[in-house]
């Protein structure tokens, strides 16, 4: 993900939004009030000209502006815990998994030495297989790290720095989590007031029971 990516996102959204903002009461949507409420939250509110409506979609386009601005926040944040990499523990250029990463934060290096990862990796060989060195050096071959994707931190201040990077970047995510279930709430505390005002646009709906194959059935018929 880019930072050009997520700065097209928000103008994108933020411009989709605005129009559907400006054309709700314009006649050219025939969805029920209670699905334009679940699609954009005040949508279905402002067509019972309830005015609060546009204190919902200005929520919607406050929320989607958050979470883009945090999505931009992680790119920034991404390239500098990579550059920093790059310069402080001498990592390979290239676009490694997202466990590497985490490595690179809790190991001094990449190597068989103390405080490296593949010392780490022979540890757990010569527990998991006691008295095999043929399958203790088939553990190391498969899960130590390749010379191609070795490090090693000039100090134990940069890996810390480092660490405290990458910290941003799980925080941001948890940010976004949180944006998101707050999204979700205001599209269903949405349709939810939809259905307390349901006496208002019940017409659209229309039921009927009947019977198919002697069991009873109920019909719901909804005009969007």
């Amino acid at each position: 993900m880019t930072l050009i990516n997520t700065k097209t996102r928000i103008i994108l959204i933020s411009a989709v939004l605005c129009l559907l903002s400006l054309n709700l009461q314009a006649g050219q949507y025939k969805f029920s009030p209670l699905l334009k409420s679940a699609l954009l939250p005040g949508w279905g509110q402002l067509s019972l000209d309830r005015s609060y409506g546009y204190g919902m979609i200005a929520g919607e386009i406050l929320f989607w502006s958050a979470y883009c601005y945090n999505l931009n926040e992680q790119d920034l944040k991404h390239r500098e815990s990579y550059e920093y990499a790059l310069q402080y523990a001498h990592v390979n250029p290239g676009n490694y998994p997202d466990q590497y990463y985490r490595d690179l934060a809790k190991f001094q290096s990449s190597g068989f030495e103390a405080g490296g990862y593949n010392s780490m990796v022979r540890t757990q060989a010569l527990e998991l297989f006691p008295g095999d060195p043929v399958q203790q050096q088939q553990y190391i071959d498969q899960n130590s790290i390749p010379d191609n994707m070795a490090w090693n931190w000039d100090s134990q201040q940069y890996r810390k720095n480092y660490s405290s990077i990458r910290n941003g970047i799980l925080e941001l995510r948890d940010r976004a989590q949180l944006i998101t279930g707050i999204m979700i709430a205001n599209h269903v505390l949405s349709t939810i007031d939809m259905l307390r005002l349901k006496k208002h646009w019940t017409n659209n709906i229309r039921t009927s029971f009947r019977y198919d194959n002697q069991t009873p059935t109920l019909m719901l018929q909804v005009d969007f």
